[in-house]
């Protein structure tokens, strides 16, 4: 008996020094120098070293694919015009004078051969910009004088008002501190340093053909949008010579659909409703031309606004335009109505005589009921790019025509309330010249505002 015992333990001690053995041979293999874990460190270092090498060598192969595209491009502005070639990376030409420009992944140059005249740039479905050259210190808003002629120093007058001999025309809050751009301010001055320009669309913003308010003026499609426009989820505007401008739309909505238009790897650009700092960089463009002298303060030749007639007619034969009315009974005025949807043809003005509206006569004009006691005025809004008269350096209705929200606002001078007051630039269908010039700032108007028929915006690009 004892006998067995003793085997047993020392079988037992036989088998434990066995298992200690295993496990120090499996500690080894696992642990060890050359172990499964360190091996399985290495075996990731050395993968990590090679994806790392392998992205290097894509990175230097897409670089030097992008170098060899920007090579086989064209280099000057007249050769682009002539090959219109699409631009598959951003690349910078130069024109007969020497000057340069960027022309950005997803274009081509369409017109213009000289840059200081404003090259003409277009997408692939035809949707155009034009652009702005910025040397030196170019780019930048333009320094008001607070003087006596041109406005009240005080912060808290609200009935400021800039004078037309004195500089700039502005209008409402101009005094107060706290205007400031709801944009990248810092994104948008590395890219015109870097690039030495922007682009501004060459049309007011315009209606896509996928709107439900869209007016199709060459079909029998008449009807015309008289409720606020809903930018749904997808839409996006155009920039078209000809199209049904986009109005009743609230500035933060302008905001929304201006990003849109161009997002994504597909354009070199990134697209944004337009800033105050790129509008004022574009009126000292314009008005440092001998061809436009003067027009920051009164720019009565070179846009549809309510006296736009006889010597300074801008409306060309058989132009696409709409009919807007303002119902008064008395001398009160009671609202804006619509009056007749897009159409071809030729009007005298802006601005029409009113008249009493007729028995027999209110169908034509939204179904309101014809009273004699019902006095309309009308004005009329052309299409974008309607006249030809409307240009300025290959820019279309800057001056007048349609309001243009931009992304500049203010709470007037801080005051603790919720609503935010953005800016509205260039003059309107229902301004006349010298007080609506293309330089007109005004900042009376509710960010969320939609209901106005005489509001519009316009998009910007800048080169990513």
């Amino acid at each position: 008996m004892l006998k067995n015992k003793g085997i047993t333990l020392i079988a037992l001690v036989v088998t434990i020094v066995v298992l200690l053995i295993l496990a120090g041979v499996s500690i080894t293999a696992v642990f060890g120098e050359n172990g499964i874990i360190n091996g399985a460190q290495k075996a990731k270092d050395k993968t990590d070293e090679t994806v790392q090498q392998e992205q290097e060598d894509v990175g230097k192969l897409v670089n030097q694919l992008e170098e060899f595209e920007r090579e086989s491009l064209p280099d000057t502005v007249k050769e682009a015009i002539q090959k219109g070639t699409i631009f598959t990376v951003n690349k910078q030409i130069k024109d007969e004078s020497g000057k340069t420009m960027t022309v950005p992944k997803g274009f081509k140059v369409k017109e213009e051969e000289l840059i200081e005249n404003g090259v003409v740039i277009a997408d692939s479905e035809g949707n155009e910009f034009v652009w702005v050259p910025c040397e030196d210190d170019s780019y930048k808003k333009h320094e008001y004088n607070n003087t006596e002629n041109d406005v009240g120093k005080s912060v808290e007058d609200k009935s400021e008002s800039g004078k037309a001999d004195a500089g700039w025309n502005t209008y409402s809050y101009r005094a107060y501190s706290d205007w400031k751009e709801e944009t990248d301010e810092a994104e948008n001055e590395k890219s015109v340093e870097i690039n030495k320009g922007f682009y501004i669309a060459r049309y007011e913003a315009g209606v896509p053909s996928n709107a439900d308010f869209y007016v199709d003026a060459s079909s029998d499609n008449k009807t015309y949008q008289t409720s606020k426009n809903d930018i749904g989820s997808n839409l996006k505007p155009v920039s078209k010579k000809g199209v049904q401008s986009w109005n009743l739309i609230s500035q933060i909505n302008a905001k929304e659909v201006s990003g849109r238009m161009y997002s994504g790897d597909t354009y070199g650009v990134r697209s944004q409703l337009v800033d105050g700092t790129a509008w004022d960089t574009v009126v000292t463009w314009i008005s440092q031309d001998s061809n436009y002298s003067g027009i920051e303060k009164d720019s009565i030749k070179y846009g549809n606004y309510n006296n736009s007639k006889g010597d300074n007619q801008i409306v060309e034969d058989n132009c696409l335009f709409a009919e807007h009315l303002i119902k008064y009974e008395g001398d009160t005025s009671k609202e804006w109505c619509i009056g007749k949807s897009y159409q071809y043809g030729t009007f005298t003005s802006g601005y029409t005589a009113s008249h009493k509206v007729l028995e027999g006569e209110g169908t034509n004009y939204n179904n309101y009921d014809s009273d004699e006691k019902y006095t309309y005025e009308h004005y009329i809004e052309m299409a974008t790019g309607a006249s030809d008269n409307t240009k300025l350096k290959n820019i279309y209705d800057m001056a007048g025509n349609m309001w243009e929200w931009t992304t500049e606002y203010g709470h007037h001078n801080g005051k603790t309330i919720s609503t935010k007051y953005a800016v509205i630039r260039g003059g309107s269908f229902n301004f006349n010249g010298s007080d609506g010039t293309v330089a007109i700032r005004i900042g009376s108007f509710s960010n969320t505002r939609k209901d106005s028929t005489s509001i519009g915006f316009r998009v910007v690009l800048y080169i990513k």
